[in-house]
């Protein structure tokens, strides 16, 4: 997948209060904060596949959120029941207006709490609201009795987002959305975010459209502990589980993605100073199972404790159409931190690195490259249409194995790439292609300040720890 998001993704704004960051400093504490669940000795949780009420499938702990991290509860003190606004949620009836009028019942209120019984609510195709008419607006928090017992199923191919929320300090919890495993023209989601300081968590999308969630903009929100499943294969068009992008030119900031499951989507990703950690991407068919775009939308991204597995081939159509293979991870942000993740069993490359300066810590590569000849479980990137590329970075404790390659580098221009403590051999071919020149600069101060948060985190694994304790004792 190239480095870009195609225009027509760009959209409108907002953002959440978990952590009051620092700049420099949060660069320094975001591994730290992250890897409370290590991957390394699994694989991707599985969830069932259809619109039934049993339980959303747990990636990490998802359920694990204090009062700090979420959209108060208790703004506006108002409760409305769907049932009470007329919804019957049998399947059959349509009950698109009682939820758009407790919605707006709370909205008028100041904020409160709007329940979703136990059932399954008939939504039309042209979503709750009309375009762009938020549904769940600031201090608005809608939620179902408990995970999986409440579906809101659309009624037919969607015209508009099923979900729409705007505004600060809402939420959406324990829902299930049936999206029918249409596919519309227009690149609709679900659920549609915009504003700050929100979440959606333990929410259920099956089905799966275009999109299962898109957030715009925004600052200090929250994706984390959703199940979300595409049953349709293919790339054309576009699609993905989960969708960071901008909102009216503005992009997100401090962002989380967080203990998702995704099957058959993965996640495309941009904003500073964002977090994608501990996800769980299988059967991806277009792009990559996690994909984190460049400059200038995108900078400083922590990747953590995520695993991308079994990722197929598609018509992509950042490659003009081409039937194209996808990797397990494909990051171009500069300043990123990628550690302790796992790529393995996808049709691409294992890991594609393509920002500058970036750290690559603890990841481990396996069975890629099964689609096409020439791939390896880390691949170095450069772009010089974009300026972006992966010089002056670090590969630090990776291991790759069963690939045609350990490490490769695609395209002239890389320097300065470091490479220490790495396993790159018992691969089908061998090792590497080649390493670029230098590899000698120093490196800068905050990248040896986020080495050292790095090498004291306790769920990164020994090796790799150890390998940068030696590393800065040099």
């Amino acid at each position: 997948m190239a480095s870009k998001l195609t225009p027509r993704f760009v959209g409108q704004a907002h953002r959440l209060s978990f952590f009051v960051f620092a700049a420099t400093n949060v660069l320094v504490a975001l591994p730290l904060l992250l890897l409370n669940a290590s991957p390394l000795t699994s694989g991707p949780t599985s969830g069932t596949t259809d619109s039934s009420t049993s339980n959303t499938p747990s990636a990490g702990n998802p359920t694990a959120t204090d009062d700090t991290t979420g959209a108060s509860p208790d703004k506006g003190g108002q409760v409305a029941n769907v049932k009470a606004y007329g919804a019957v949620g049998d399947g059959v009836t349509n009950d698109t207006a009682a939820f758009n009028a407790a919605l707006a019942s709370l909205a008028t209120a100041g904020g409160g709490r709007c329940l979703v019984p136990k059932g399954t609510y008939l939504i039309s195709a042209s979503g709750i609201t009309a375009k762009h008419i938020p549904a769940v607006s600031s201090d608005v928090h809608l939620a179902a009795e408990g995970p999986g017992l409440s579906v809101l199923k659309v009624g037919g191919m969607p015209t508009n987002h099923l979900l729409q929320c705007d505004g600060d300090n809402w939420s959406v919890e324990n829902l299930t959305f049936d999206m029918g495993d249409y596919t519309p023209s227009l690149g609709s989601a679900a659920i549609a975010c915009r504003g700050n300081n929100w979440r959606v968590s333990n929410c259920r999308i099956v089905k799966s459209e275009r999109w299962g969630i898109i957030a715009f903009g925004g600052n200090n929100w929250s994706i984390e502990g959703n199940y979300i499943n595409r049953t349709v294969p293919g790339a054309r068009p576009p699609c993905g589980s989960i969708l960071v992008t901008a909102n009216a030119g503005v992009w997100s900031s401090h962002g989380r993605v967080i203990n998702n499951v995704c099957e058959g989507v993965g996640i495309t990703f941009a904003g500073s100073d964002g977090i994608i950690a501990r996800n769980r991407i299988s059967r991806s068919g277009y792009g990559s199972g996690i994909f984190v775009q460049g400059m200038p939308s995108t900078h400083s991204p922590t990747i953590a404790g995520n695993v991308c597995s079994g990722g197929s081939s598609g018509f992509d159509d950042s490659q003009k159409g081409k039937w194209w293979s996808v990797n397990g991870f494909e990051i171009w942000a500069p300043d990123s931190v990628i550690c302790n993740n796992i790529a393995d069993d996808n049709d691409g490359g294992g890991f594609a690195i393509g920002g500058q300066n970036s750290i690559v810590v603890g990841n481990k590569a396996y069975n890629n490259g099964r689609g096409r000849h020439g791939y390896a479980g880390f691949n170095a990137r450069i772009n010089p249409a974009r300026g972006t590329s992966a010089s002056h970075s670090i590969f630090i404790g990776n291991s790759s194995y069963d690939q045609d390659y350990g490490y490769r580098e695609q395209g002239s221009g890389l320097s300065d790439i470091k490479h220490i403590g790495n396993d790159y051999n018992h691969n089908r071919i061998g090792p590497a292609t080649h390493f670029s020149a230098g590899g000698q600069m120093p490196i800068s101060p905050e990248m040896k300040s986020k080495l050292k948060a790095l090498a004291d985190n306790a769920d990164m694994p020994d090796s790799a720890r150890r390998v940068v304790r030696e590393y800065l004792s040099r």
